[in-house]
């Protein structure tokens, strides 16, 4: 596996306002940041680096999926393709793309609504008087932290970033009483993130049969390259016929959104199959990091901007 790639797409967290604009400049022809792909109202947030509402949901996630679908196509003009593929909460939709599953206009068009069905869920969360929120435990094992998540209804795991890196979400008076109990059982810390609402968490359960409906929509290809799941932490069962494939793809992403995401598992089946080049598309890297941690000797990559594109670019044509 020295001369493969695995192509990594950070979620919510890893942007920055008018992170599209040196691509879209430098790249007309491989650019998604045109009226072929987004509305001219799209066009103005996504290319403005003084946009301050990116990081509510109803903006970041379109924005990052065009983001990673012009830089995986700047790659591959480029003639670095990928061999595996992994993204992390909404970065797993760019991921589907780059395996063949769906194609891009499928793809950007259920982020779109994605987005919305989240964005409307989070919002009447606090019409209703609600107040969310997530908390990242570190020193914990999943075990150990799920004796503690039992002792209160409203949160619900929702990361697991590694063996000793989880992600909780749910009502913020509820994750001020867990911190105290995992601070005491032996946690080394407990943050609360600066998110919109409870990511991937029983909030959004009325919003998967929705999510699923726009899914059928859009016939599923099969995986052409490793594509391990958030939901399943491994690869999909192959189904050969294109109905049952496209429903169990709908099935499988849209209950990823009210379910944890199970990356440090994704990161152990690539890891296993022998994987040791990683590329990670995204204004900021979320994902390598983890994956250093995991280790040291792997050829990890990161690609923000124009400069790390040369990099990439220089280094594969090294290892060609």
């Amino acid at each position: 596996m020295e001369d493969k790639w695995v192509f990594l797409y950070g979620g919510q967290g890893a942007q920055v306002p008018g992170m599209g604009l040196d691509f879209a400049r430098a790249f007309p022809e491989e650019s998604y940041y045109n009226a072929s792909y987004c509305s001219e109202e799209e066009l103005e947030f996504l290319l403005d680096p003084e946009f301050a509402q990116l990081d509510e949901t109803r903006f970041v996630q379109l924005a990052l999926t065009v983001f990673s679908l012009t830089i995986t196509r700047v790659l591959q003009q480029a003639g670095i393709k990928a061999d595996a593929a992994l993204g992390l909460s909404a970065g797993e939709f760019p991921a589907l793309a780059t395996a063949g599953v769906y194609t891009d206009e499928a793809v950007l068009e259920i982020i779109r609504r994605r987005a919305d069905l989240m964005s409307r869920r989070m919002e009447q969360r606090r019409l209703d008087g609600f107040a969310d929120g997530m908390m990242v435990v570190l020193g914990l094992q999943e075990e150990d932290l799920g004796q503690h998540l039992n002792r209160y209804p409203d949160l619900s795991l929702a990361n697991k970033n590694s063996e000793t890196q989880m992600a909780v979400s749910g009502t913020i008076a509820e994750l001020e009483l867990l911190q105290k109990d995992v601070l005491a059982a032996g946690a080394r810390r407990a943050i609360f993130l600066e998110v919109e609402g409870a990511y991937h968490s029983k909030v959004f359960e009325e919003d998967v049969p929705e999510l699923r409906a726009v899914l059928l929509q859009h016939e599923a290809g099969k995986a052409e390259i490793d594509l391990p799941l958030n939901l399943l932490g491994t690869c999909s069962e192959e189904l050969p016929e294109l109905t049952l494939r496209t429903e169990m793809y709908a099935d499988v992403m849209s209950r990823q959104m009210a379910n944890p995401t199970r990356l440090d598992d994704c990161f152990t089946y690539l890891l296993e199959r022998g994987y040791k080049n990683f590329i990670e598309i995204a204004p900021k890297a979320v994902l390598s990091p983890l994956l250093r941690r995991r280790d040291r000797k792997l050829n990890l990559y990161h690609i923000s901007d124009l400069e790390s594109v040369k990099e990439v670019k220089n280094r594969a044509r090294h290892e060609s």
